[in-house]
């Protein structure tokens, strides 16, 4: 997979059109997204244009991105494309997606199946509201079914925060294995980790807004753990009768409201 790093200024934008300017390191073109038609128009016919032209659905969603952070006209933002990255699509994102980042590479693929004989961890994350703290909980597992629990109370917090470190404290527990199935409710966590991740740290950990990543040091430490080894997530529905996600939903909610003891 190729990276390009460029700067995309937007210099007008209507409902019916949005007119851009986007540079690299070599050369610098104007083009216009019409988003009706979903269609790039580019007045010049370069190597940068044509890798924009082939990279259509990552422009599309910088754009929208950029859109709904309220860029403002002419202000510069630095973005990232990566040539032959592959997008999942919604279905996909309800089977085992596998994430093989070893040997210095990067292949997602999705499967009905899972991987057998594979170190688990079951993870998930509360906040409340009442109390302004947060807790995650969850487990490793190993292939013969040796289970190791795990909690936190932490002061503040969010849902999603809590997600997500719930997910680190597993990863961090099976640090010697190169092969780990992730079980989890949250897409946030799974989409971090199929998808935004891979362009946020070649975009110094900035997002499509222009601005830092939310949970930063969290990403990178995630970032770092999923380091040449085959990750594999499951999506499991909140509220499902999935009795281990619905031990782990018991174990953060009871962190969140104090009632685990450590």
């Amino acid at each position: 997979m190729k990276v390009f790093k460029t700067i995309l200024q937007i210099r007008s934008k209507s409902a019916l059109k949005i007119e851009c300017l986007l540079s690299d390191e070599r050369e610098e073109i104007q083009l216009i997204y019409f988003p009706e038609e979903r269609s790039i128009a580019c007045t010049e016919d370069t190597h940068l244009s044509q890798m924009i032209c082939k990279l259509q659905f990552q422009f599309e969603k910088v754009i929208r991105t950029a859109i709904k952070g309220k860029l403002n006209i002419g202000e510069p933002i630095n973005c990232v494309f990566i040539d032959g990255f592959n997008f999942l699509s919604r279905l996909e994102f309800n089977q085992y997606i596998r994430v093989d980042r070893r040997n210095e590479k990067l292949n997602i693929t999705t499967n009905k199946t899972e991987i057998k004989d594979i170190h688990k961890i079951y993870a998930d994350g509360s906040h409340s509201i009442e109390l302004n703290q947060s807790g995650y909980g969850g487990f490793v597992e190993s292939p013969t079914g040796i289970q190791e629990v795990y909690y936190q109370t932490i002061k503040e917090g969010s849902s999603n925060l809590m997600e997500l470190m719930a997910v680190i404290e597993g990863l961090q527990r099976l640090k010697y294995q190169d092969k780990i199935q992730v079980n989890t409710d949250s897409r946030f966590v799974i989409r971090g980790l199929v998808q935004w991740v891979h362009f946020w740290k070649h975009n110094n950990w900035q997002t499509a807004y222009g601005h830092e990543v939310k949970f930063v040091q969290c990403w990178k430490q995630i970032d770092q753990l999923c380091h040449d080894k085959l990750i594999e997530l499951k999506w499991i529905k909140g509220n499902s009768d999935n009795h281990k996600q619905a031990f782990c939903h018991q174990l953060a909610r009871n962190s969140a409201n104090g009632k685990n003891s450590n």
